[in-house]
């Protein structure tokens, strides 16, 4: 397995130790791992119902990766940044 490649931007939100949760990218201080967000959001869950059920993720942190994904959607498909 490789390890993981966290975007300078997400530096101070997510981190991967081999010791933690097996080297899953997870949020700073806590072992939630990134996928817990992602899995809340691609099941029609909102960042409240993720938040919910993680409460040691701070919410700037959640909306942190939440916009680095929709920042990365819009390169890929060449959009415009949102306003």
């Amino acid at each position: 397995m490789r390890k993981p490649s966290i975007p300078p931007e997400l530096h101070d939100v997510l981190v991967s130790t081999p010791e933690t949760l097996g080297g899953s990218v997870r949020f700073v201080n806590s072992r939630v791992p990134v996928q817990a967000l992602l899995d809340t959001l691609d099941e029609g869950g909102d960042i409240e119902e993720f938040l919910d059920g993680w409460p040691d993720v701070p919410r700037e942190h959640a909306e942190a990766v939440i916009k680095w994904r929709q920042q990365v959607i819009r390169e890929v498909f060449g959009l415009d940044p949102a306003v």
